[in-house]
């Protein structure tokens, strides 16, 4: 009889194990498409307002959290620079992420002796405006 106890017991202990690997890595595949999802906003509305797109762009950064089931929670515009943050929940946790989208800084161009650093921007002049995204979480 002990030997059964013994097998129930580790039996439990794998299973809750198991368990909570899997409800802390269902969290962190989460946290990344939340990331992905302020990317994807902040870009919708770095686009909008530019003029790329039309609308409103905190309106357009809601549409694309919302399709991707979250929730637009802030939206901050400065000049050509969109900064969003979105929420959303896993198992009762909430979650957010930031994003900031928008033209490459000046301080980022090509550095003298270094010209393939930046190379978007060469190209910008050709191409139109080339946006950039910095997730701060």
């Amino acid at each position: 009889m002990p030997g059964v106890v013994t097998v129930v017991g580790i039996t439990a202990v794998t299973v809750g194990l198991t368990v909570a690997l899997a409800a802390a890595c269902g969290a962190a595949v989460q946290a990344q498409k939340l990331a992905g999802t302020a990317d994807a906003a902040a870009l919708a509305a770095a686009d909008t307002v530019s003029g790329a797109v039309d609308g409103v762009p905190c309106d357009a950064a809601a549409a694309v959290a919302a399709a991707d089931g979250a929730t637009l929670e802030e939206c901050v515009l400065d000049g050509l620079v969109a900064t969003v943050t979105v929420g959303t929940a896993y198992g009762g946790i909430p979650f957010d992420a930031h994003s900031r989208a928008g033209p490459p800084d000046t301080t980022d161009r090509a550095v003298s002796g270094n010209p393939t650093r930046n190379a978007c921007v060469w190209c910008a002049a050709k191409k139109g405006p080339q946006w950039q995204t910095a997730r701060s979480s």
